[in-house]
């Protein structure tokens, strides 16, 4: 049995957002908000439009992200920096990319790297572990890290 809603409000509203979402469709360059939300249309498509200050806010984010992440690396390789500070730097790298809007190669590309990184600092913090310098819960911290790693990643899809 169908529910026939023509004629009411309720009615109206629900035909009117299925027509503006059929018309939609995740196809167009300026797409709607429905469709923004739920992620519809090629992910590798056209992002949203932002302003140019906008845009150069979002790489510059994510260019000083980077930055900080080189100097702990070396840093961290003197003896300067602790491991959970270049996870930190590895994570921030990682959630600027994601936050400030990079689609495509260039985000899946920072989501590798990220994951990759935490699978070898993962190994480092078992090694650490095994000598009783890190707790068990550290190594928890770093399983975690792993799999949101591994999500963001996945999360990028594959690449064209």
């Amino acid at each position: 049995m169908a529910l026939t809603l023509h004629g009411t409000a309720t009615g109206a509203f629900v035909t009117l957002a299925a027509l503006a979402v059929a018309a939609c469709g995740g196809s167009s360059q300026a797409r709607c908000v429905p469709c923004v939300a739920s992620g519809a249309g090629d992910s590798a498509g056209p992002a949203p439009l932002r302003s140019p200050k906008l845009e150069a806010l979002a790489n510059q984010r994510v260019e000083l992200a980077r930055k900080r992440l080189a100097q702990l690396r070396e840093s961290f390789g003197k003896g300067g920096a602790s491991l959970d500070e270049l996870f930190a730097a590895f994570r921030d790298v990682a959630f600027a990319a994601r936050d400030s809007g990079l689609r495509g190669a260039p985000l899946h590309d920072v989501l590798k790297d990220y994951r990759d990184a935490v699978i070898a600092l993962k190994q480092l913090t078992r090694e650490r572990v095994a000598k009783g310098t890190v707790t068990d819960e550290a190594m928890s911290r770093v399983e975690a890290l792993e799999a949101e790693a591994e999500y963001w990643f996945e999360e990028s899809g594959p690449l064209p």
